[in-house]
């Protein structure tokens, strides 16, 4: 009976913050809306041009955007590299680090846009258990400095 009571109250709680989190946000872009012509032309205005330089950015700054798409280049590599892990795991055959030669690669024939041309500096690592990643040097495996008295 109490905790029937409980749960109910809970989910009561739930909906209630949930409504008064609704109406405060609203609250808050009621109160950024324009209230006359002149507000609203220069809202327009900086919109614009917000979008202009958002739109211009890479005419102003190319070699931040050469960065940004080879940045973005690794990451999408990365993604399509897990989920072809996950689907691997998931379909139970040969996990992702375990393509040709060790290297951490899928079959080509099976995976065409890993040799579709964009070469990248980074491969996703592999996790095996064949080789150890230990590199921990003989003083730095001593105990620390407990201070005087120890």
């Amino acid at each position: 009976m109490k905790l029937a009571y409980f749960l109910r109250a809970d989910k009561e709680g739930k909906a209630m913050l949930f409504l008064l989190r609704t109406a405060f946000w609203l609250m808050i872009i009621v109160l950024l809306l324009p209230t006359d012509e002149r507000q609203r032309s220069e809202v327009y205005g900086t919109a614009q041009a917000a979008v202009h330089d958002l739109a211009t950015f890479c005419d102003r700054n190319p070699e931040t955007c050469a960065k940004g798409k080879d940045a973005f280049g690794v990451l999408v590599q990365k993604a399509q590299f897990g989920a072809r892990m996950l689907i691997d795991l998931v379909n139970g055959t040969k996990s992702a680090g375990e393509g040709e030669g060790g290297t951490g690669l899928q079959d080509p024939e099976q995976y065409p846009e890993q040799n579709s041309g964009t070469n990248f500096p980074y491969e996703p690592s592999r996790l095996g258990s064949d080789g150890s990643q230990d590199t921990l040097n003989p003083d730095d495996r001593d105990e620390a400095w407990g201070g005087p008295g120890t």
